[in-house]
Parts: structure tokens; sequence; C-alpha cells
């Protein structure tokens, strides 16, 4: 519109009608928000309306002006409907202004008053704008559709090539469907009913049949006789209605330019009584489109601008997404790889990669294989495992097992190793794990039985890890002693070799303050090492607490120092419960004994205090302070990691506990310095790192109120996390 031709049309004044309204309208009063006592008239604004030229002018007074005989409008709203265009004149600050009506600047009484028109501008608005009310609402209406439509205007601007990169990519393969269920989807069961004969029925759900089952137990796990594969039972009359967890596959596909990697989320849904009919979900989640320089684009299915689903272009820093989806991981469909191998996927490796590992994340891969070219000569000389293991590291890891890698011709030199010891890498499909012995084993001049060494890389036992069994035994006898005491302390909920190693240290220092002599085989290599630690334990309870606080101070000479520097900072008290930190190593000591776990026996706690990793606070009830409830071991932010109460458990009674630690956790949050939030955030990454690798490897609870499920999953509903509070 001309603003120079809008300025120039007719002025349009308040009728006499109007000016007698006004001047009838005394103000009332009103209270208003938050008990505001506003001023308030029957009609705020009176408006005019003409069509001049085409073009509709609007004109708008105020109530407390005309009531001072003041007939200048205070708006001129210009709408030209055939363009679909508003604009408006500020009379008072004599400037052109683009808001809608309901966001220029109105004295308040105007949102508390109501707002006249006379019926013939009322209906000459409705008929003139097509909307269905005419005055103030009527302009409103009109002015808000003019917004939407450019609104969406601009958003399919940004779209139209999103949705052209979208047509690019073909239909699925016509056994995709099954192919997820059957093959994408690891978890299944078998369905049986209970009875006390020893041979049963159950029904697969991997290969879809009824198969002679033997001993089964409700929510234990065995494998299926007809095809192979790991399953759960399930009593039908236990197991009533529930979720798979979701699980994760990939189809990749040629499209027109490249290819694309399409990320689908599985899972099903079991209803009681209809297991052979479960619902399925295939839902598909992100797409990576790739062109022939490898160049990609991501696009998650998602809300868009808050209002409707569809698929989005990812934007924003690429590491957010590398960290949270590479974690990502799960079956890839096969039957399309041939043809990309011979061409789009030629120098990249990514096939073979695929075909190494059992669940893998192609988008990893290539993301990765930019900043680390030699993972195709790993992938291509049947090293994938290798290659996986080192992905993993640089993604959420500390990136560290890249530098095992020397560019160079020969592969083998290039991983610190010769050809022989590769060969034997290679054969035994051989991850970090089973590189890094090999590297040991060609620094010591020895060889190690290929057993041993794919039993330690099965159960992620590094170098550093077997230093204080290898100390006092030889390579096979570690190893073979490491076997023999998993399953008896599995017996007592102890499941991985890792557990039972870091028991094995517990044990040794401890042994070592009872003055034991530990370079005898009779005490290093105890028959059963579960029992002989708990002995340990029972032993160094009964000893002088001030002795073993002076032990544990020689080596950790700064626990005291520490524990008096946070007490400010962490204690806190309610009406219920309280916090209290300790003041001495002797505090701690005596919780650890009253309580009857290992804290005050074992020295990791003592050594992530020093490190200022994690601390140890105590949990008790207001109305007994002095008496020992629960022992928390915290992060520097206030999260708490453990909480355990005695004979190493947690009760009921925490949960109505939970409530005040958090009110704890963000009353700590206001006393943290800028120092404690960075100590926060290591600590937090050693924990996840932690996490990270139980839930690799699946590991799970055997025994107790949570057998069958995922460790990691039981530290992690344990673990209770401080919100962080905004830091200005």
């Amino acid at each position: 519109m001309d603003r120079k031709m809008l300025r120039k049309l007719r002025k349009l004044y308040p009728t006499r009608s109007m000016m007698e309204k006004a001047g009838q309208d005394v103000p009332g009063h009103r209270i208003v928000y938050r008990g505001r006592d506003t001023e308030v008239y029957k009609y705020g604004i009176y408006i005019r309306c003409q069509v001049l030229g085409g073009i509709m002018k609007a004109t708008f007074f105020l109530a407390h002006q005309m009531r001072l005989g003041i007939r200048e409008p205070v708006y001129e709203v210009f709408i030209n409907k055939e363009g679909g265009e508003f604009i408006t004149w500020d009379t008072g600050a004599e400037k052109w202004r683009t808001a809608k009506v309901d966001m220029l600047d109105w004295p308040e009484y105007t949102w508390h008053s109501g707002r006249y028109i006379n019926p013939e501008g009322y209906r000459n608005i409705k008929k003139h704008l097509g909307t269905r009310h005419g005055g103030y609402k009527g302009i409103l209406e009109y002015q808000q559709s003019v917004r939407n439509k450019e609104l969406e205007e601009r958003y399919r601007r940004e779209t139209v090539s999103w949705d052209l990169a979208m047509d690019r990519i073909h239909p699925l393969p016509k056994d995709w469907e099954q192919w997820a269920d059957r093959n994408g989807m690891l978890q299944h069961y078998m369905f049986y009913d209970y009875q006390r004969k020893e041979e049963n029925t159950g029904y697969c759900t991997g290969c879809g049949k009824d198969l002679p089952i033997r001993h089964p137990r409700h929510n234990h796990y065995g494998v299926c006789p007809g095809c192979g594969r790991r399953v759960q039972y399930k009593a039908r009359g236990k197991a009533g209605s529930f979720h798979t967890d979701r699980e994760y596959a990939y189809l990749i596909q040629r499209c027109e330019g490249g290819f694309v990697i399409r990320e689908f989320m599985l899972s099903r849904y079991y209803r009681r009584g209809d297991y052979g009919n479960p619902e399925r979900t295939f839902k598909e989640v992100y797409r990576a489109i790739y062109n022939e320089r490898m160049h990609e684009e991501v696009y998650y299915y998602g809300l868009y601008r808050n209002r409707y689903e569809r698929w989005v272009k990812k934007s924003g820093s690429w590491d957010y997404y590398r960290y949270y989806m590479y974690r990502i991981k799960g079956m890839v469909y096969k039957r399309t790889l041939p043809a990309l191998r011979r061409n789009e996927l030629k120098r990249t490796g990514l096939v073979e990669f695929i075909l190494g590992n059992t669940k893998t994340n192609p988008a990893e891969y290539l993301h990765g294989l930019r900043r680390m070219p030699w993972l195709e000569q790993l992938s291509k000389a049947g090293l994938a495992r290798l290659a996986q293991d080192i992905l993993r590291d640089d993604t959420v890891g500390k990136g560290e097992l890249k530098n095992i890698f020397r560019p160079g011709k020969d592969l083998a030199k290039s991983l610190q190793i010769d050809r022989a010891r590769m060969k034997r890498l290679r054969e035994n499909n051989g991850g970090a794990v089973f590189l890094g012995w090999l590297v040991q084993e060609k620094e010591e001049d020895t060889v190690y039985d290929d057993r041993d060494l794919a039993y330690l890389d099965r159960k992620a036992v590094r170098c550093e890890d077997m230093k204080q069994l290898r100390s006092r035994m030889g390579m096979k006898e570690a190893c073979n002693y490491l076997r023999r005491q998993e399953p008896l302390a599995a017996a007592h909920g102890i499941m991985e070799a890792g557990q039972v190693i870091s028991m094995y240290g517990d044990y040794l220092s401890l042994a070592a303050r009872l003055k034991m002599d530990t370079q005898q085989e009779i005490v290093y290599k105890p028959k059963n090492l579960k029992e002989a630690h708990d002995r340990a334990v029972a032993l160094c309870g009964g000893k002088d607490v001030a002795r073993r606080a002076a032990q544990i101070a020689e080596k950790f000479p700064d626990t005291d120092r520490i524990c008096m520097e946070i007490r400010e900072k962490y204690e806190y008290a309610g009406k219920k419960y309280l916090i209290r930190v300790p003041e001495r190593i002797e505090d701690i000591i005596r919780e650890g004994e009253i309580l009857g776990h290992c804290l005050h026996s074992s020295d990791r706690y003592f050594d992530r205090i020093s490190t200022r990793e994690s601390y140890i606070v105590f949990l008790r009830k207001a109305e007994e302070p002095d008496r020992p409830w629960y022992t928390l071991e915290i992060e520097p932010d206030g999260t708490a990691r453990q909480k355990r109460t005695t004979g190493d458990r947690q009760d009921a009674d925490l949960e109505e506990a939970k409530n005040f630690i958090r009110r704890w956790q963000q009353e700590v949050q206001k006393r943290l310095t800028e120092e404690d939030r960075k100590l926060a955030e290591k600590s937090g990454f050693l924990r996840r790192r932690e996490f990270e690798e139980l839930r690799k490897e699946k590991k799970k609870v055997w025994h107790g109120s949570l057998a069958g499920k995922l460790l990691v999953d039981v530290l992690e509903a344990d673990l209770m996390e401080a919100e962080r509070a905004a830091v200005s």
C-alpha cells in the first residue's frame, strides 16, 4: 500500500452519538490481577470505519480523551483485503506500525472495558473482510489470518527443499516389517502354561512355533529349541500385559544422487491372553541422506514449530546429535548391502563393518570415518569388532583407543603387533581388549592362550585390571582363578568378572590392614574369595577404629580436611530429616560398621573423596540425629549415586525421604562455586562412562527381587541427579 496515498484518505472522526456516549460514561473501578484496583469504562475504545477507494480505514478513539472533548483518533488502521495487507498509523508518535491491533500500545483500562462500534460499521467490517465477527474482533480476526498466511508461506519456503529430499527416498522393501519383527527385535519370549510336569509346551515369538520345553521358570532365560534364539520364559497366568524395551533397526537404501540410512524404533505390546498377536510398532525416527561426496543431511520425524509432526531437517550442533543418537545401535537389513557394496559404499568399509558386528550404527561409522579414515582398512581386514570399539570410545568415551593405531602400509605394525598376532586377532574377532592383551604379550615377549584372551575380551577385563591378580599369579593361573570365582560370587549377586576383580583388590587391602602375609598362596589365593572378603571385613570391624583411621589417613591424608571444608556446603536440616557431613575418617568407619556395609573397609570411596569425584554424607532422622540410618555417596553437585542402609539395602522407608533429598539438592545448588560445577561435570562423565560400559555388555542382576533386570538400569534407578540451577 502507498503510505502517502493512505495519509490523504478522508479523516474519520467520532460521531456526535459516540461523543455523547463517552461523555455520559462515568468511569468505575474493578479489582484485577493480584488485587490491583484499576479504572474501567463501559466502552474504553470507540471505532469508526469506512471503505475508501477499496481500502478499509478503521479509526480508534480512547474514552478518556473523548470525555475531554478530544476528537483525534489514537490509531488509524488501513486494510487492503485484495492485497492481503494491513498497516497502522500511530497519530501520537506520528509513525507507521505493522503490529496487529491487539499488540498496539493501549491504556490498561481498555483491556477491562468494552469496545463500541455502531451496528452499520460492525456489519461493514464483517462483510468487507469476510470474517465471523465485526468490529474490533473482526479486524483482529482478519489480521491474524494474514499473519497465519505469512507464517505458512515462510514455513513453506523452509520446508520445500526438505520435501524434495524426502521424495528421493524409495518405499520400504516388501519384507521389511517381517524382517524387522523377526531379526530387528532381539527380545523374544517363550509363553507357556504353568504345570508341574517336567515337559511342557511353549510358544516362541522368535520362530512363531509351539515347541516342547523342559523346566521353564517365569521371567528366567533360556534358548529356543527351534530357532536357537535367547528367550525369556513367560507363564501365561503371570505375564499380564507388557511392552518390550525399545530396540532399533537400520535400513540402507539407494536414493536419487546417493543413499540414505533410515533408523527405525521397534517395539511390541503383548496384551494379556493374546500373546500370539502382539501390537507391533515400526516407527521411523531418523534419516541421514548422503550424496556422492558422502556429505550428509540429517532429518528427524517430530514436531515442527510446535504445529504438527513431519520430517524436519536437523540443525544446530552436530555433536549434540552425535552424543545422544550414536549411542543407539541396532540390527541392519542386509539384503540391500551387496549392491551398495559394489558402488556407493565401495570405498567406506561400511558393509564389512556391519557384517562383522551384530548391532551397529551405520551413521556413526561414516561420521567417524572422516576423522579416522583407517577404519576402512580395519573393517576390510576382518577387524570390524575392533573398529566398533574404537568408534564407541571416540563417541561416548575419552577417544583414547584411536591412539593405538599408527597409520602405515603394514596393518600389524600399525596396531603395534606382528603378523602372527594379527592373524590371531582376526581369527578370534578380537576387540580393543583382545588387542591390548596382544600388545602386552609382545612387550613381555611371551605367548598367552587365545582362550584366556578371548575370555578376558568377552568380560572386558583390560591389562591394568589384572595387575593385582597377576602380581601374585601367572596369566593362566589368574584366568583360571577368575573363572572359578565367578560362579561362587554369582551366588551372592556379584555377576561380573570386573566386580570379582574389584572385590579381590578390596580383599588384599583388608588383608594388608590385618597384617596378614599376602605373599602366601593361602592368603592371596583363597578358595572362596567372597567368603574370605567377608571374613576380612568382619575382622577389620573388630579392630580399633583409630588404628584403621590412621591407616586410611596415611594413604589419603587430605580426607579429614576435605570433610571439614565441605560441611557448610552440604549439611542441611528439615523437619523430619537432616544431612550430616562426617567430620573425620572415624565417623565414616563407625557408620560403615553400624550399618554393615564395606564402605569403611574399602579404599575406593576415600580415593574418590581425595580426588573430589564424590563425597560421603549421612542421611538421618531429625528425631534421632546421632543414629545411623542411610549412607549417601554424592557427587559435588548433590547428585546421589548410592543410598544404602543396613546390609547394603534400600528399604521402603526411603521413599518418603526422597522429597527431602530433592529439597536438599536444590539448596546445595545455591551454594556451589564454579569449581564445584567443574568437579561435578567430571564426576558425572566418569559415572556415565561406567554406565555405558554396563549397558553395552547388558550385564544383568540374577538374584534377589531385581533378578532379570539390567544392572545399569538398577544403578540408574538408584541414581538421583541434582537439577542444575540457572547460572546468571
